[in-house]
């Protein structure tokens, strides 16, 4: 099929290239407005049918939350790759903030203008979709880490006009942690925003890749991991300060995960020539400090995902319609960036990363025995509080 030999095409390159943030027609995010309509270039051949012509898809982010900066950024990019490479056109609408409140208010403005296809970025949009599922029967709704949930916040039945894709970012943090031990790096610091389910997940995955490798190596008694969760997502002093303490202390890479606390962490890491890891979108050409980014794989996902949708005639097909899917390694999703100005890796080699890939693919690596329990390990493992910070 035509649809999918091109968007197969552009999902394998959004996992070669990463995901740096590169402005796109759509312009800067704004707040609680359309951002205007944008398309590719449209390659129609004369008396060939277009099965993209005329599609009306909305891509909906919560503003300029700190949470969901860099999944914003990474959505928002892979929509245009996919918009220039099939000639779709979309439009772009951002909320006043992440409220339920406003998220709602925000998709209702894209189905007024005309939207049969709602993509919403983000566990913000849970509980709109939730709520408009029903409501809106006629209208598709693609919930990208998220589900629908009721009022209290609880994840509530899909609608068949609803498909949801969550992320198994343990993998991906797996597959950071592994590789920075084969690197060389010994002294580990992780830092999450919150601590909520995707944030755990990218440490506890961390933390098991950092200990099989340590294993394979035979190093296990010289890795140490400090573990920290900062409470915020946003930019903030003490995330700058702790982290600056780490460094002065030994720490030589630390994984600063979740929304724009990275900043933080890089103005400690640049005074101490410290090095990092990133979570959910290639940023590597944000810092050379950033050893390697944990991708968990939005944009290749939605470009599959919209590829479904209109090859079904513009409707979630059968398989898809009220499911949630998981992805991962084996779905092309968990991986990190191969580009070259992205791979830093000199000691750790590409065959490396390919093998342990590919056993993730495949299933021979068990991440999480039980999901939510903090992992045992081999490595010593120091959970950081604020009050060790104050004493």
């Amino acid at each position: 099929m035509l649809i999918k030999g091109i968007s197969l095409l552009m999902a394998s390159a959004l996992l070669l290239s990463g995901c740096g943030f590169q402005g796109g027609s759509t312009g800067a995010s704004g707040q609680g407005q359309a951002l205007g309509p944008t398309s590719g270039d449209a390659r129609q051949g004369e008396g060939q049918k277009d099965p993209f012509t005329n599609a009306r898809i909305a891509l909906v982010t919560d503003g300029d939350s700190d949470q969901n900066a860099v999944l914003n950024r990474v959505a928002i990019q892979g929509m245009q790759r996919y918009a220039d490479a099939v000639g779709v056109s979309y439009a772009r609408y951002g909320a006043y903030d992440a409220a339920p409140d406003s998220c709602k208010s925000i998709i209702l403005t894209a189905i007024s203008n005309d939207a049969e296809l709602v993509v919403c970025v983000g566990e913000p949009f849970g509980q709109a979709v939730g709520e408009l599922q029903y409501e809106y029967e006629d209208i598709s709704f693609l919930l990208l880490d998220s589900v629908p949930r009721d009022s209290s916040g609880q994840p509530t039945d899909i609608s068949d006009n609803v498909y949801c894709i969550s992320y198994r970012e343990e993998e991906s943090g797996y597959l950071a942690g592994y590789m920075a031990v084969l690197e060389g790096y010994r002294r580990f610091g992780f830092i999450g925003g919150e601590e909520i389910p995707s944030v755990e997940r990218y440490g506890y995955g961390f933390l098991r890749g950092i200990d099989d490798a340590a294993v394979s190596q035979k190093v296990s008694r010289r890795v140490s991991v400090k573990y920290w969760y900062a409470d915020t997502f946003s930019t903030d002093e003490r995330i700058e300060e702790v982290a600056g303490q780490w460094y002065e202390d030994g720490v030589e890479i630390i994984f600063a995960c979740g929304g724009l606390l990275y900043e933080s962490v890089l103005s400690a890491a640049r005074e101490r020539e410290g090095m990092m890891i990133v979570s959910d979108g290639d940023l590597a050409d944000d810092s050379q400090l950033f050893l390697t980014s944990a991708l968990k794989g939005v944009d290749s996902s939605m470009v599959a995902a919209l590829d479904e949708f209109i090859a079904g005639g513009r409707s979630w097909p059968q398989e898809l319609a009220g499911k949630t899917m998981s992805c991962g390694a084996r779905e092309r999703c968990a991986a990190l960036p191969v580009r070259d100005k992205a791979w830093r890796f000199e000691t750790a080699s590409m065959n490396d990363y390919l093998q342990v890939l590919a056993r993730l693919r495949a299933g021979d690596i068990r991440i999480l025995e039980t999901p939510g329990e903090f992992p045992q390990t081999t490595v010593a493992v120091s959970e950081y509080s604020q009050e060790e910070g104050d004493s």
